[in-house]
């Protein structure tokens, strides 16, 4: 039987209110609870244990980065953040996604509110945090973490030296820009080039790179023309584009969507490996769907190696889930302990 779910929507609009509560109670079993107000969000998050909380980018009283901060102590469920593709709604919520938030969605104009791709977003964006559960299949091929060895790997940063002619190229969607924040927060040196695909819009990924630049050591930028590749950057594709690597260079180009999504990490992970052959490392962390999936298969191909993050810390195993469960992972991994594995392997390259 499917169970009962318990919803905050955080919005100053009565009419947005109830158009959310009737698409999530048309297609799932939802009791809807609203707050109109920081204040007010706050006094019911700190009541009731609510299992997704739906929040407004902007309210009266302040935004949703308020609510994040002043009720850390008592969230309990999933946070998807109300975001508009203006550069203030786009700075505020990737600071949401890196202080805990889940994942956003595009609040449309009222029209939109209506159509029926909003409810399949919000629906399949709030099934698949719910969907979260027991390990299937990662006791494959974990490797050994426990609390204490990831508390003692924390304070050690990855320092690597030098230069080698090879690639890291990361995937990430739900979830990422806050695992991406603890990665890349883990080096102080790394000896090739960084290459993210994260899933976005583009002005999403313009502040997504300066709030990332904020907590590494490593240079980061954002990429959204023909670059060369240098060792201790970490270029993060602009959203709305696709990234392929030729030779020593990142092209940006345009196109259709692969798996639904632009930027797409199979198509950076299989021009990486075309490039780098078995100096390839493709880092897939949390996100829903596949997107991936055959990037990585065929850095397998060309004898680079693929490591994925665990189900244990992941906000949506999804992504990393379909690389460990068809045996393409090398190793997986808790986010704490991934910097080091990944030092592992880079550090026997030339």
């Amino acid at each position: 039987m499917e169970r009962t779910i318990r919803v905050l929507i955080v919005e100053d609009s009565a009419f947005v209110t109830k158009v959310v509560c009737d698409i999530l109670q048309k297609n799932m079993r939802a009791i809807c609870d609203s707050a109109s107000t920081v204040k007010e969000a706050l006094v019911k998050i700190r009541l009731y244990p609510y299992d997704i909380i739906l929040l407004d980018y902007v309210l009266p009283d302040g935004t949703g980065i308020d609510v994040l901060r002043k009720g850390k102590g008592s969230l309990k469920g999933y946070v998807i953040l109300f975001s508009s593709l203006a550069q203030e709604g786009a700075d505020i919520t990737v600071q949401a996604l890196s202080e805990g938030a889940a994942d956003f969605i595009l609040k449309p104009g009222w029209g939109g509110m209506l159509a029926d791709d909003f409810s399949q977003e919000i629906v399949s964006k709030v099934q698949a945090l719910l969907s979260k559960g027991s390990a299937t299949g990662s006791e494959m091929v974990l490797s050994e973490f426990n609390s204490s060895k990831a508390a003692g790997a924390v304070q050690r940063m990855v320092n690597c030296p030098g230069t080698a002619k090879g690639v890291i190229v990361v995937a990430s969607s739900t979830g990422g820009p806050q695992a991406l924040r603890r990665f890349l927060g883990r080096f102080e040196r790394v000896n090739v080039p960084v290459v993210i695909a994260q899933h976005m819009p583009p002005v999403f990924t313009k502040s997504l790179a300066e709030q990332l630049a904020r907590v590494t050591a490593l240079n980061v930028i954002e990429a959204n023309s023909t670059m060369a590749l240098q060792s201790n950057m970490v270029f993060v594709i602009t959203g709305g584009k696709h990234g392929v690597i030729n030779d020593e260079k990142l092209e940006i180009i345009d196109g259709p969507p692969v798996n639904g999504v632009k930027p797409a990490a199979d198509l950076l992970f299989a021009s990486a490996a075309e490039s780098y052959k078995s100096q390839t490392l493709g880092v897939v962390l949390t996100g829903m769907g596949k997107d991936g999936l055959e990037g990585s298969r065929l850095i397998k191909q060309m004898g680079g190696k693929v490591v994925a993050e665990s189900q244990e810390s992941a906000v949506v195993w999804g992504m990393p889930g379909e690389v460990v469960k068809n045996g393409l992972a090398d190793a997986v991994d808790h986010l704490e302990s991934l910097p080091y594995r990944v030092e592992e392997i880079i550090t026997t390259w030339k």
